[in-house]
């Protein structure tokens, strides 16, 4: 019977899929001679669609038996010794063509052949072609530099080594006669020759061609003008390669020429004299109308009090925000603010002091938005901000409350302290319109009800994205509350090595205790805190907390192992992480080897340069890196070669139907393979059962964690922690 596979085992199984799909070389697993699996890669270079080679003999890719049973003989005792098996064999395609192919394989199990090996293939067709041309090429270029009509010479030590007949032509010699001679032959005198000799060292040590034009000695006597070009051959230490040409003719047509050049400058002089004068003016006459152009654009499309933009350009802008929010398929918002009680105050302290108020407030604006927005003054006391490409509501929604903030404070003005609050409403696009009149009235309608519902606010035209944001805005004034007030809590669930029957490490993992909804769960708690820039001081309590904790512990006897902190996303994208880490560590007295960071697929291959960059600053401190969920991501093998990773963990889903479902046995072995090959240590997650311990136990996977050990437990169950009860009685210290 078919197991039934829930949603999220198929978007497991989906994930591996894809990192086997998108390997850039292909992928065979072979077992009892036939083809077991294969990758569309591997399908594809041999011509053959996957299901056409599954269950075949693998012997029907080779060009003959004896190629087949050769290589056999060949790899039979690399992988018994449990070695990786590389090789270079020609195989045949489907249409009976021929390719070059280089092998890599490796036994699943030594011990137990049958149980099959793991081949990767790379088409290395081409490269024996181009082995071939470059042989040609030299035939090519040998038969240039015999023909070509210009002088050659390769030198080294300043001794021509070889030339070619032209340059022997050229100065009258025989090849032979040139040949082990020193260049200093050809030039007329010692100083032209050490001026070549300067010139080429001084080029060289730029890394450039040294151009030089010298008169050169023929063998009866009679000079002759050149141009000589060298070039330092690359990695050859003094060899160099230099081309001469007879520019005799060229040469003295330029010494005429020089002559009437000098006659011409003079007249030009003179000339230039009387323009230089007329252009000054000319450029000053210029200078000022441009001027008088600027400030009047300025003057048209800026308000005269704050020096905002006004209407004329805000509708500009919104119109270019609005056509590159539809053509990049992103959300843009208008927000529409009326500052409270503007006008007694206008009334009662005077035009003046309301003047200086707006300059104030339009100052503040400014500094709580990006350079790509747009803050605007509409009229009277009424201010229009564009935000560009927000990714949800919940952006609008962080810059309203920068605003309500920053104009909390007073305001010390000529008429006294002065407190003003701000009426703000937000139209989302193309939720909420998709023009800017539209969007525009929308941002109005909803200022209103902001006025409405006590002012000093700000609401959303659409009533469902003010439940969104409200329900947002308060789950993240609470997280605030549980951070800073000893809310949050964590939980420890061990890392088994089942070979010495020992824990080996530790997950921390955080917990919410409200005191008035209870436990909540992360998966309703984090996406806030990712998405405010909570997660950044949360995920440094965890750090914090739980290396603390590992100290506590170690104080107490029990015994050194690593704990393991989960990264989000935005906080390894953190650019002070590093620093972070490495203040933290110092705090907590505890050494980098004892800290192990848990980062997702995803995160890695967001900006691979980055990425790359620190990794390694933390490997360089010691401390251990794992990818947490593997394969449920879509990695590179070729970009994941180049990160310095110490652990994959194998993701649950894979774990959860191992003893029933044969696909999923294929996949953790191949991931076990993958791990091996390039050294790195391997841990399954999820592990429920003793029946799913036995089959990762089989398949060469000797690490773990899961409920079959241990639930996460609080700290103060640290008995249960470093000796789980299916190890009771067989732990090992």
């Amino acid at each position: 019977m078919t197991p039934v596979r829930s949603p999220g085992q198929l978007s497991s199984r989906l994930g591996l899929a894809g990192l086997m799909e998108n390997a850039p070389l292909g992928i065979l697993f072979t077992r009892n001679r036939e083809f077991y699996e294969v990758n569309h890669e591997c399908a594809q270079m041999l011509g053959y669609a996957p299901e056409e080679l599954l269950g075949q003999p693998a012997v029907m890719i080779y060009p003959d038996e004896n190629v087949y049973l050769a290589l056999g003989l060949e790899a039979a005792p690399v992988l018994a010794a449990g070695k990786v098996f590389h090789a270079e064999v020609e195989l045949r395609r489907k249409d009976g063509s021929r390719f070059w192919c280089r092998m890599q394989a490796r036994a699943i199990d030594p011990m137990q052949p049958g149980r099959g090996t793991l081949w990767f293939l790379e088409d290395v067709d081409e490269l024996h072609e181009a082995e071939e041309k470059l042989q040609r090429a030299l035939a090519d270029q040998q038969l240039i530099f015999d023909n070509v009509a210009i002088g050659i010479a390769f030198m080294r030590g300043r001794v021509i080594l070889r030339c070619n007949p032209w340059l022997a032509a050229m100065t009258g010699h025989d090849v032979a006669d040139l040949i082990g001679n020193p260049a200093r032959m050809l030039f007329w005198s010692e100083a032209d020759y050490q001026q070549f000799v300067t010139a080429s060292a001084a080029a060289f040590a730029e890394g450039e061609p040294a151009v030089s034009e010298l008169p050169l000695r023929r063998r009866n006597g009679t000079i002759f003008w050149a141009s000589l070009t060298s070039r330092r051959v690359p990695g050859a230490g003094d060899d160099v390669i230099s081309t001469i040409k007879d520019i005799s003719a060229q040469h003295a047509a330029e010494q005429a020429l020089l002559g009437i050049q000098a006659q011409l400058e003079a007249r030009v002089a003179e000339r230039t004299v009387e323009l230089e004068a007329a252009v000054t003016q000319l450029q000053q006459e210029v200078f000022e109308r441009l001027q008088a152009e600027r400030r009047a654009w300025e003057m048209a499309h800026h308000d005269g009090l704050t020096g905002l933009p006004n209407r004329a350009l805000l509708h500009d802008r919104l119109g270019q925000a609005l056509e590159q929010a539809q053509r990049d398929k992103k959300r843009a918002a208008v927000m529409f603010i009326d500052l409270d009680r503007f006008k007694s105050i206008n009334d009662t302290l005077g035009h003046a002091v309301g003047d200086e108020l707006l300059q104030s407030v339009a100052q503040r604006l400014k500094n709580v938005v990006r350079a790509v927005d747009t803050v605007s003054r509409f009229g009277g006391d009424e201010f229009v901000i564009v935000l560009h490409e927000i990714a949800s509501p919940d952006d609008a929604v962080l810059v309203a409350e920068k605003i309500l903030a920053v104009l909390a404070p007073p305001v010390c003005l000529a008429g006294g302290v002065i407190r003003i609050t701000p009426s703000i409403g937000i139209a989302v696009y193309p939720d909420d319109g998709m023009d800017a009149v539209m969007l525009m009235k929308n941002a109005d309608t909803a200022m209103y009800h902001a006025k409405a519902t006590g002012r000093n606010n700000f609401q959303f035209f659409s009533r469902q994205m003010n439940e969104q944001a409200s329900r947002f805005f308060e789950m993240e004034h609470r997280l605030q509350q549980a951070i800073d007030s000893d809310q949050l809590l964590l939980h420890y669930q061990p890392l088994i090595d089942w070979q010495r029957r020992a824990v080996c490490g530790m997950e921390a993992l955080v917990r919410w205790n409200d005191p008035e909804h209870g436990l909540i769960s992360p998966a309703e708690f984090i996406p806030v805190a990712e998405e405010s820039g909570l997660i950044i001081p949360l995920g440094e309590w965890v750090l914090r907390t739980a290396l603390a904790q590992n100290r506590q512990w170690q104080q107490q006897g029990w015994p050194l192992v690593p704990v393991s902190v989960n990264l989000s996303p935005r906080q390894f994208r953190q650019k002070d992480l590093v620093e972070s880490v490495r203040r933290i560590l110092a705090e907590t007295g505890q050494p980098a080897s004892l800290l192990e960071l848990e980062i997702t697929e995803s995160s890695l291959m967001h900006d691979v340069t980055e990425t790359t960059a620190r990794l390694d600053e933390l490997a360089a401190m010691g401390v251990r890196v794992a990818i947490d969920d593997f394969g449920t991501g879509y990695s590179s093998l070729a970009y994941l070669k180049r990160f310095p990773v110490h652990k994959l963990k194998v993701d649950q889903g894979f774990v959860r139907d191992l003893t029933t479902d044969p696909d999923d046995v294929a996949i953790v072995t191949t991931v076990i393979g993958l791990a091996g090959s390039m050294e790195l240590d391997l841990l399954a997650e999820g592990v429920e059962s003793e029946e799913q311990l036995d089959v990762l136990l089989g398949l060469g996977c000797h690490k773990f964690q899961g409920f079959y050990f241990s639930r996460p437990l609080p700290a103060s169950a640290v008995e249960a922690i470093f000796a789980p009860p299916r190890l009771q009685g067989i732990i090992r210290p």
